[in-house]
Order: C-alpha cells, then sequence, then structure tokens
C-alpha cells in the first residue's frame, strides 16, 4: 500500500509546474473513471436499476478516462467533466429513487469541484446552474412522482445508501487529500522563497551598508529605511536625524528657494525614472551637511522593488580643482595680456629715459629745466616699476637668479622690515636647519616675503598678535600635487616650504577666492598688485602655494619652492666706483622699434661708440662681419629673425663675439640657456644711461 500510494502520489504530482486545480482534475478524472466503471455500474446491476442508469454511467466513465489522457497532452477540460457529471446525475436521480438515494450525496461532491475549479463570475454562473438543477429535480419528483424508479427492496436501498457514502466519501478524501497535499507544497514554496527573500535582502543591505559610496535607502511613501557608513560619515546625518525625506529637504536644504528648486528638479527626475524603468540622471546639488558645511554631491537614485536606492558622490574635491583650474586659466591669461603690456610699455619707456638722460648730458650745469627733467625721470622709473610687477604677475619677472639659502634670505628680509610694522606685532621664527638651497632672484625673494609680512601685519592691524615665519622640507609626488596643487603645474620632488602664519582676522571665502586677481584690494590704499604680482613671481619661479585662513582664525601662507642641489656661490663685491670715463669701436644696434634706435644710437654715441643700426635679425646677421664690432647690443622681440636666434648664428661665425641682450621681460625669460651659450650681458627695459654704462663695461671687461 504505502508503494502504490508513493506511485499515485509521484504520478499526481504532474510536474513543478502544475497547479492544485490541475493535479486534482487529473486524480478526479482517473478516479471518477475506474469507480464508475469497475464500482458504480456493477453495483447497479446487483441493484436492478435501469439500464439507462448504467448507460449513462458507462458514458461518464469512459469521458472520465480520456479526460484523465488529455490532460497529458495539456488539455484540462474541467467545465466539460462538470456538465457530464451533472448529467449523469440528473439521470442517476430519476433512476436511483430520487431524493431517496444516495445520489444527493453526489450532488454534494458537486458542489465542492465548483468551488474549487472555478472562479469569479463562472463560479458564479455554474453555482445558479447548480442550484436551478437540484431544484428543478426536486419539484419533477414531486409532481410526477411516477418518473422516479423506487427502490426493488429495503436490503437494495441499504446497498445504495452505503455504496453512495463509500463512493462519496473516496471522492472528498481524495478531493481533500490533493488539496492539503498542495497547501503544504505551496506553504513550503512560500518559506522557501520568503527566506530566499530575506537572503537577499540581507545580502543587498551588506552591499550597501558596507559601500564605500554614500548612500540611502528610502521607501516610495519617503521614509528613510537605513543609511550607510560612508553617508553618516560623509554628511554627518543618521537615519534618526532624517527620517523621512520632508525632513532631508529641511535638512539638506536650508535655503527656502533652493530647496524648492531642487525639489522641482528632483521630482522631474523622478517621475521619469518611473515611468521609463531607469535611473535618474546624475545631478550636481550642494548639500548642507550635519555640521553645517556645504558639500558638493553628485545624487543619483534608482527604483529596486518598492524602495529608493539614492547614491551620493563626494566632488567636491573635483569641484575645487575645477575652480582652481579655472582661476589658474584666468590669471594665465591676464599675465599674458599684463606681460605684452608691460613689455611694449618698457619700449616707449625706453625711448623716453634714453632721450631724457641725452637731453640731461646736453643741458649746461645749472639749467632751470634741470629739476623738471629729475622729477620726469623719476616718474619714468615709478612707471617702471609698475612694469615690473605687472611682469612678475604675468610670471616673467625672474631677473638674476641664482642658488638661495632661504633660511638667511628670509631672516635678513624680516630684519629690515621689522622697523615697518606695528610694535605690537611680535616675529617668531621656526626655521629648519640644513634646508637644501633654492633657485631664485634675491630680489623677487624679498618681494615675495614682504608681501607676506605686510599683509599679515595688516590683518592683524591695530591690536597684538604674532607672525609666525617657518621653514622645511618637503616631499610631493604626482597625486598629491593635482589634488593639493589644482592648476599650479609643479613636478613631483623635494621642495623648501616658506611658512607664514598669523593670528590676524582671516579671510571670508569670497575674499580668499579672489586675493590674487589683479587690482583687487580689500584696503582704502593700494594698487592691488602685490599679492598678484607675488603669484607670478611663483610662477616664474616654478612655486607652489597654499593658503587656510578662516574669519577670526587667521591666515597660513605656504610657499613651495623647487629645492636645488647647487652650491651657493659666495659674494663678489666689485669697485662699482671705478667707471671707464669712454669707450671706442663700432657696436651693431638692433631692434625693431625705430624710436629706441635713435635713442639707444644716442646713448652709445654719447659712451664713445660708433653706431651701425639693423631692425631685425636677418638685417643684423647680412651686416655683421667677425672681429669688426667690438659689442652687440640686440633686442629679443623682433619679426622676420629674433635675437635669441640671431644671436646663436653671430656665436657660430664668431665665438669671440661680445653681445649684450635687451628686452622688455626679464633676463631669465629672455635667455634661458640653449646650447649651452650665453650673452655677456644682459638689461631690462627701460634703463638709464647710467645702467647702460655699467652693463657695457662689465660686457667688454
Amino acid at each position: 500500500m504505502a508503494r502504490l500510494h508513493m506511485l499515485l502520489a509521484g504520478w499526481m504530482r504532474l510536474d513543478d509546474c502544475a497547479s492544485i486545480e490541475q493535479r486534482l482534475f487529473k486524480g478526479l478524472t482517473l478516479i471518477g473513471g475506474l469507480l464508475s466503471l469497475l464500482v458504480v455500474v456493477p453495483m447497479n446491476r446487483l441493484q436492478g436499476l435501469p439500464s439507462f442508469v448504467n448507460l449513462a454511467l458507462g458514458v461518464f466513465g469512459i469521458a472520465c478516462l480520456l479526460l484523465c489522457w488529455a490532460t497529458f497532452r495539456g488539455y484540462y477540460g474541467m467545465k466539460l467533466v462538470f456538465f457530464l457529471y451533472m448529467a449523469g446525475l440528473d439521470l442517476t436521480w430519476f433512476g436511483n429513487a430520487g431524493s431517496q438515494g444516495s445520489i444527493g450525496m453526489f450532488l454534494f461532491t458537486a458542489a465542492m469541484y465548483l468551488v474549487i475549479f472555478f472562479k469569479g463570475r463562472t463560479r458564479w454562473l455554474l453555482t445558479g446552474l447548480y442550484l436551478i438543477n437540484g431544484v428543478a429535480l426536486v419539484l419533477a419528483e414531486r409532481w410526477f412522482p411516477n418518473l422516479v424508479w423506487p427502490f426493488t427492496s429495503p436490503s437494495a436501498r441499504n446497498m445504495d445508501l452505503i455504496t453512495g457514502f463509500l463512493l462519496s466519501s473516496v471522492v472528498c478524501v481524495l478531493i481533500l487529500w490533493v488539496v492539503l497535499e498542495g497547501y503544504h507544497r505551496e506553504r513550503e514554496r512560500l518559506m522557501a522563497a520568503l527566506e530566499a527573500l530575506r537572503e537577499s535582502e540581507d545580502r543587498f543591505k551588506a552591499l550597501v551598508v558596507n559601500s564605500p559610496m554614500p548612500t540611502r535607502v528610502t521607501n516610495l511613501d519617503g521614509r528613510v529605511d537605513y543609511t550607510n557608513h560612508a553617508f553618516e560619515q560623509v554628511l554627518g546625518y543618521t537615519v534618526e536625524d532624517v527620517p523621512d525625506i520632508d525632513t532631508w529637504w529641511l535638512k539638506a536644504y536650508p535655503d527656502p528657494e533652493y530647496r524648492r528648486q531642487v525639489m522641482a528638479r528632483w521630482a522631474g527626475y523622478c517621475a521619469v525614472a518611473i515611468a521609463n524603468g531607469t535611473p535618474t540622471p546624475a545631478g550636481e546639488y550642494s548639500v548642507v551637511c550635519k555640521d553645517g558645511r556645504t558639500a558638493h554631491m553628485e545624487i543619483q537614485a534608482a527604483v529596486i522593488g518598492d524602495r529608493w536606492l539614492v547614491m551620493f558622490t563626494d566632488i567636491s574635491a573635483r569641484r575645487r580643482g575645477e575652480d582652481a583650474l579655472r582661476q589658474a586659466q584666468k590669471l594665465e591669461s591676464l599675465g599674458v595680456l599684463a606681460g605684452g603690456i608691460a613689455h611694449d610699455f618698457n619700449n616707449l619707456l625706453s625711448a623716453m629715459l634714453g632721450n631724457l638722460n641725452i637731453a640731461q648730458m646736453k643741458l649746461p650745469v645749472g639749467s632751470s629745466s634741470m629739476p623738471y627733467l629729475e622729477i620726469l625721470e623719476g616718474t619714468i622709473g615709478k612707471a617702471a616699476e609698475l612694469t615690473r610687477q605687472m611682469l612678475a604677475y604675468s610670471g616673467k619677472g625672474r631677473f638674476v637668479v641664482a642658488p638661495l639659502d632661504l633660511n638667511r634670505h628670509v631672516a635678513e628680509i624680516t630684519h629690515l622690515l621689522a622697523a615697518s610694522i606695528s610694535k605690537k606685532v611680535q616675529l617668531q621664527y621656526e626655521f629648519t636647519p640644513a634646508l637644501p638651497p633654492i633657485e631664485a632672484d634675491a630680489a623677487q625673494l624679498q618681494q615675495v616675503v614682504m608681501n607676506l609680512i605686510t599683509n599679515a601685519s595688516e590683518a592683524i592691524g591695530e591690536g597684538s598678535g604674532i607672525i609666525t615665519l617657518g621653514t622645511g622640507l618637503r616631499e610631493f609626488g604626482a597625486e598629491e600635487l593635482i589634488t593639493g596643487f589644482p592648476g599650479q603645474r609643479l613636478e613631483p620632488g623635494t621642495y623648501v616650504t616658506l611658512r607664514a602664519a598669523d593670528t590676524g582676522c582671516g579671510m571670508r571665502p569670497e575674499v580668499l577666492a579672489r586675493i590674487f586677481d589683479p587690482f583687487f584690494s580689500t584696503k582704502g590704499t593700494g594698487r592691488g598688485l602685490g599679492l598678484s604680482a607675488m603669484l607670478g613671481i611663483l610662477r616664474g619661479h616654478r612655486a607652489g602655494i597654499e593658503i587656510q585662513s578662516e574669519p577670526g582664525l587667521g591666515s597660513v601662507f605656504q610657499i613651495h619652492f623647487p629645492a636645488s642641489w647647487a652650491k651657493i656661490r659666495d659674494a663678489v663685491h666689485g669697485d662699482e666706483a671705478t667707471v671707464k670715463a669712454c669707450f671706442q669701436g663700432k657696436v651693431l644696434l638692433v631692434d625693431d622699434e625705430a624710436d629706441l634706435r635713435f635713442s639707444f644710437s644716442s646713448m652709445f654715441q654719447h659712451l664713445g661708440f660708433q653706431v651701425v643700426a639693423a631692425r631685425d635679425g636677418c638685417e643684423a646677421l647680412e651686416r655683421f662681419l667677425p672681429g669688426e664690432f667690438a659689442l652687440v647690443f640686440m633686442d629679443l622681440t623682433m619679426p622676420r629673425m629674433d635675437g635669441r636666434e640671431a644671436f646663436f648664428q653671430m656665436k657660430a661665425r664668431d665665438p669671440e663675439v661680445r653681445v649684450v641682450l635687451t628686452s622688455g621681460y626679464s633676463e631669465q625669460e629672455s635667455i634661458e640657456s640653449q646650447h649651452g651659450l650665453q650673452p655677456a650681458g644682459f638689461i631690462q627695459k627701460p634703463f638709464s644711461l647710467q645702467d647702460l654704462r655699467r652693463v657695457v663695461e662689465r660686457a667688454l671687461d
């Protein structure tokens, strides 16, 4: 029996995709067909029931077996079985004593069949038909009693009742067995599915919680389920801080107008995402963190089931880098403009100063015009100083570059500046000994230190405070330079650091963002070129700068110069008082500006030279003969062929030629060493006759 039970159970299970109704239908058609043919028909013959009853039950039994076979082909004739069953019951009603027989028990199984196999409108229609059929049978028996076949004997009635009870019980047990088996199976499936769902949710939550990206999970109704560790670390908020989306809007976007814009934008993104089943576009938002700072976040969300998975990417560093790069590009473009203007302006000042000096030489001693010319010379000097600041801002202001001891130079400069700052300001030094030298121009380094101390002193104001100057040594890698010095184009390596910290008023972020803008100043006086010129000097020295400042907490400037391993040369003091009275020989004067050729020619003639002038490098090479000229004085920026190329070709023809180069730019910018060749001298425009005399004397000596 156990083996038969397992065989029937396995056969009736069909496959994993079969429903309870399909398994039950298969069992009912099989059992119903076999019972009808093998049990009910023989028992009816023993009871002496009419032949039409056995014929109807035989047809029903064969139809059930055929429908059972059809289930293997995927056909389930549930309605057909119901109508055949009802037809068989109607005929058996009249041939088996009507309401006195056991047929009522089978009508009860028909009602169970209705409830199990049909749903919705079909169930209600067939139930109504079933009730109408039952009422019709009872009324027909009452009105036409002759249509009902009575039992032939009391024993036949007892046999009918016993047989009907057993058969209907078998059908009911079969139905309950299949239903309960299906229930337990579905319950097991449901429990397994729930367990798998819980495991999947736990894995999903573990992935979200341990994700390095700040993430928040929110229900569709706006309730925040949980946030991960990165969310709490970056933004500071926990689920208790922002339990729902409404609280999030208020805390993350406290400004009402900006909050309204963000909510409208986010609602549009979410509507499109839900409609298309895609994630929202990544948008940039300024989010206020729990500690009050503002972080630039890139936020994107996706609908997963009944929840929103919201992912945050902190792009604050990237935004700072982009802003710094834009600022650097803006300052660089302004520097190019400033350098070009300063160069051309220096040419004009050179012509003015040269002619002025010649005029002064030609005036008799004690002339009444001399004081006016001296005032004009002083004004030209101030204009020249302004152009030097513009050149420094453009990064083209490195003049005489040499290995320097940063500690010694900073100490000397601050000693000179100590008298110019407030007595209430205390200077402190934190120098690191034995630092490598830096390649720098001493005068420009002095301007940098002067700007740092002057600005620190003004930040402290009339009260007391401390300015701390310190030096140190740092190693910078490529990645650290990219993130820490965006837009400054520094090379990885060793840097000597100059640090200037003050206890002054500090700077607001909007002021800090503009301190290097030319002509920007928070003071009532000044041109606003101090820090901008300092930035240009640092660019010219390939140095970097870091600034930290907060209102009320002071400022810290850190400047990083590339370390040099060259040996520091001792200062050589020449006898500046010895000046040669007069020169002789020919000078090849090369400049594309006619005014400058005239002015410089007059100056060289005053010094005793014969002057041969050329308009550019090509014309100079045509007139150049080895050994003919005592000196070549040549501008660097000219059309056709510039002074640099002409210098190299002259050196190739005559290695002993003495060449002095001049430019509105600095020496370092003008004659960056190429091919190992250096000119005999360099003089920056504008220059006085005395400056020219000293440079020519050094070049010829």
